[in-house]
């Protein structure tokens, strides 16, 4: 069905702009250059021509086209041109619709833009890549600062390694040292074996151990026979060979727990653990046999035969009178009585 027209119904904003236009064409438009004819340009416009034209162009549109041109947005009227020399007529103009940005077109672009878009963001894209370049400059630095915290950290490690070494080596020679000297200060430098001082600690252990557990101490003091004439008649060196025979004697004729040691001079002491007086007595007449058939060689090649004199003392089981010294003292008393009576024999005291 075609399309009807209707007839044309101005709106206020549309009349407000006729009235402008109407007192627009009223006013004299002078030509600045003459026609192509050489005839000037009438000073004024006439009015019903121009209404006409109006009406003519508004009724060629149609009713969207109407409705859009009459809104005052988007309404623009052509702005008439000086009448033809001839006709006197305005001439047919396409009206120019008021730019828009709602309306403007994806594809578009604008007039002033930028050929690149580095042109257009320059400032943006120098201060990105500055923040890049900053961000990896400070990466690099806190790398590089861990580096060197991890070499600092591995060389203090290996530094305490090496002072941890150092200080056990240096711990364990220490160690060595202290039992060495413990050795000295205990040990007899001639024949090896105890010494008096170590002596008489075992003596002061062992007597706890009896009255604790109930066991006999037997302990037997050795005296070589006329040692002066060994020294005087073969020399001191010889002397100092009988004293080693002694020495490894009783040593080597004594059990494991029991234990000899040079009390000083030609005197030796065997302590015997958890032993009765009659056995400890059997014992030293068996080393007291022992040691008259040994035989030592002087400096000239003679050969040298010695005895021995011996005293036994025991402390009882459950006796908490005895101390190293009392016990000591009654072996000596036992051994001064062997050579009272004649040398080279086994007295026990009790």
């Amino acid at each position: 069905m075609p399309h009807q027209r209707r007839p044309i119904v101005a709106s206020s904003a549309s009349l407000l702009r006729v009235v402008v236009l109407m007192i627009a064409c009223s006013a004299p438009l002078h030509s600045q250059a003459g026609s192509p004819n050489g005839t000037q340009i009438p000073g004024r416009l006439p009015l019903a021509d121009y209404l006409r034209e109006l009406r003519q162009q508004l009724g060629q549109k149609s009713e969207p086209q109407r409705r859009h041109w009459r809104n005052a947005d988007s309404l623009r009227l052509p702005i008439p041109a000086p009448p033809d020399s001839a006709s006197g007529l305005l001439p047919h103009q396409q009206t120019q619709p008021r730019a828009n940005l709602q309306h403007t077109p994806v594809s578009g672009s604008w007039p002033d833009a930028s050929s690149s878009i580095f042109e257009r963001y320059w400032w943006q894209i120098l201060l990105g890549g500055s923040l890049i370049i900053l961000q990896g400059l400070l990466i690099s630095a806190l790398i590089f600062a861990l580096r060197s915290r991890r070499v600092t950290l591995d060389a203090l490690h290996d530094e305490r390694n090496q002072l941890e070494a150092r200080v056990l080596q240096r711990t364990q020679e220490l160690m060595e040292a202290n039992t060495k000297l413990e050795q000295l200060a205990t040990t007899d430098p001639l024949t090896g074996i105890g010494n008096r001082r170590r002596m008489t600690e075992q003596i002061n252990r062992e007597l706890d151990r009896g009255r604790r557990f109930g066991h006999p101490l037997s302990l037997l003091m050795a005296d070589i026979d006329h040692f002066k004439n060994v020294n005087d008649q073969y020399g001191h060196e010889a002397g100092d060979r009988v004293i080693i025979a002694v020495a490894k004697a009783l040593a080597d004729g004594v059990r494991n727990i029991d234990m000899a040691s040079r009390f000083g001079g030609e005197e030796f002491v065997l302590l015997m653990p958890e032993t009765s007086i009659e056995v400890a007595t059997s014992a030293a007449e068996r080393l007291r046999q022992h040691i008259a058939e040994l035989e030592v060689k002087g400096d000239k090649g003679e050969s040298i035969r010695f005895t021995i004199s011996i005293g036994v003392a025991t402390a009882p089981p459950g006796n908490t009178m005895d101390t190293p010294s009392t016990l000591v003292s009654r072996a000596d008393k036992a051994l001064y009585q062997a050579k009272d009576g004649g040398r080279n024999r086994v007295v026990r005291n009790g």
